[in-house]
């Protein structure tokens, strides 16, 4: 029994460490890419993104911490129900009514313009907009002493650009000087401190962060759209990731397990996705019953998880390894 009540509290606690870090390594990120800019106008930065980003990675925190809280509960297994019920009950509290806690949070301040030092380092060659630009000086919203070569350029083929003014549209980042005009993706001149490995293992974990970015966006549409649906949403997503479990004890081989439950997942994100943003809305616009075809992502959730918690509750056994004492 006191092994099935600690549960929340464990779950509560690992929510907080899974929330910390998660947004800790994003207003990292955000930090490092703005380096150039001053120290003043990064820290207000960072500063504004904190509520956005603590909003964005809640639904991440609280499923990771619930995924987490499995490892004590098998290897310390109490009361089946309740050991099931707590966690799942707790996780659906947190990430219901503590996501619309966070969503009624005002914005720590305006989000300041990022300047020209952000996307520009002086004195050094960097490639913007096809050429290769020198800058000698990076001002707020101007380069000076700027020199530029085309990139297919062989030999001192340089063009003396002169002051030229620097223009941030939404995510555009346009240089006007010397006659011309380029454009490129508005890029943090640090942003390559950040650079990830082009690997297998690495886009499957980035396609992970993206889905899990989705569904935060999915669920602030839901919770504009309706609460009832906000809860079924909530619901669905606790259920089938608290059930999904079963994975890292399916076998013998603990690693195996683990990945196996990953892509699991992983799995359950993308049908989530795609029954939302395809199917869902497909068949609402044929049958005409968009109400009841927009829960079709929330019921295949439920019912795979009620699916996967029947094999565990009649296929695997819980109860805790030989050899350790009952009241430990």
């Amino acid at each position: 029994m006191k092994n099935a009540l600690r549960l929340p509290a464990l779950f509560l606690l690992f929510c907080i460490l899974v929330g910390a870090l998660l947004a800790g390594y994003s207003l990292l990120e955000l930090r490092v890419g703005h380096s150039g800019e001053l120290p003043q106008a990064a820290r207000a930065l960072v500063v504004s993104r904190l509520v956005p980003v603590l909003r964005e990675r809640f639904p991440a925190a609280v499923l990771f911490a619930l995924v987490l809280t499995l490892f004590p509960l098998y290897r310390r297994p109490g009361n089946r129900f309740l050991s099931y019920l707590l966690p799942m009950a707790a996780a659906f509290v947190v990430l219901a009514f503590g996501g619309q806690v966070l969503r009624r949070l005002p914005p720590a301040s305006q989000s300041p313009q990022p300047t020209a030092a952000g996307f520009f380092l002086p004195q050094c060659f960097q490639e913007f907009g096809g050429e290769v630009l020198y800058l000698e000086r990076v001002g707020e919203a101007r380069l000076d002493g700027v020199v530029g070569q085309d990139l297919p350029a062989v030999g001192p083929r340089l063009a003396y650009l002169g002051s030229s003014e620097v223009r941030l549209n939404g995510q555009q980042l346009t240089v006007r000087g010397g006659g011309r005009s380029l454009s490129a993706p508005a890029r943090p001149a640090y942003a390559v401190l950040l650079a990830e490995a082009d690997d297998p293992v690495q886009r499957l974990l980035n396609g992970f962060a993206l889905d899990l970015r989705r569904l935060a966006r999915e669920l602030d549409a839901r919770y504009r759209a309706s609460r009832s649906s906000y809860y079924l949403t909530c619901l669905a997503l606790v259920f089938s990731f608290f059930t999904a479990g079963m994975f890292f004890r399916i076998s013998r081989w603990p690693l195996g397990n683990v990945l196996l439950a990953f892509l699991v997942l992983r799995g359950y994100l993308f049908l989530f996705g795609w029954l939302r943003e395809g199917v869902a809305g497909e068949l609402a616009r044929q049958a005409g019953m968009s109400r009841l075809v927009s829960s079709l992502p929330e019921a295949a959730l439920l019912a795979l998880g009620a699916v996967l918690l029947l094999v565990d509750l009649l296929f695997l056994p819980f109860e805790r390894p030989r050899g350790e004492p009952a009241g430990a």
